[in-house]
């Protein structure tokens, strides 16, 4: 029923009128009111957004946590067996450790030390 111009203009009116007629509804509204509202809708949007997005985090974290696990253990029994190869190598460590000597006849004036 609208010509072109009709069609276009009406965009326009609703581009400039919606966020007119928004913001005198919301000022008739009182403010304890407008606390209500936003308690409930503030709640059903956390309860919506944050469980949809923590099963999205949830699966993007949840392969880094077993990569972490598998990493951790396949560590830890290589440390392991490194120190059995270790010992069977060299034997158990020494009860003492002999104090380190110095002995400046040796020394070069250059050395540091």
């Amino acid at each position: 029923m609208l010509t072109g111009i009709g069609s276009a203009a009406i965009p326009k009116i609703a581009g400039r009128t919606g966020p007119h007629w928004g913001r005198r509804v919301v000022a008739r509204v009182p403010g304890a009111r407008l606390d209500q509202i936003n308690g409930v809708l503030g709640d059903n949007f956390v309860t919506k957004y944050g469980t949809k997005q923590g099963i999205v985090v949830l699966g993007r974290v949840a392969p880094v946590g077993f990569g972490a696990a598998i990493g951790g253990s396949a560590n830890a029994a290589l440390a392991a067996l490194h120190v059995r190869a270790t010992r069977r190598a060299f034997g158990p460590p020494p009860t003492s450790w002999p104090s380190p000597t110095y002995d400046a006849s040796t020394a070069r004036e250059d050395s540091p030390g």
